[in-house]
């Protein structure tokens, strides 16, 4: 299993993944270990707005379009 940080943006009242919206630039990136995924999601979300862009780790298998 790896572990990937994958970006959320709320559109019209739900969240949709990066990949779904077809944002370029900001789609999921595999990090070593867990650990190194939720520091980079801090990262993230200090300076974005979470309101209506969030991060969050999972684990996948591999890297599939969710």
């Amino acid at each position: 299993m790896k572990w990937f940080l994958v970006v959320y943006f709320f559109v019209a009242g739900e969240w949709h993944t990066a990949e779904h919206l077809n944002m370029d630039g900001w789609h999921r990136i595999e990090y070593p270990t867990a650990e190194s995924c939720i520091q980079a999601q801090w990262q993230f979300t200090d300076v974005t707005n979470p309101k209506v862009i969030r991060a969050s780790c999972e684990q996948h298998d591999q890297l599939t379009n969710s």
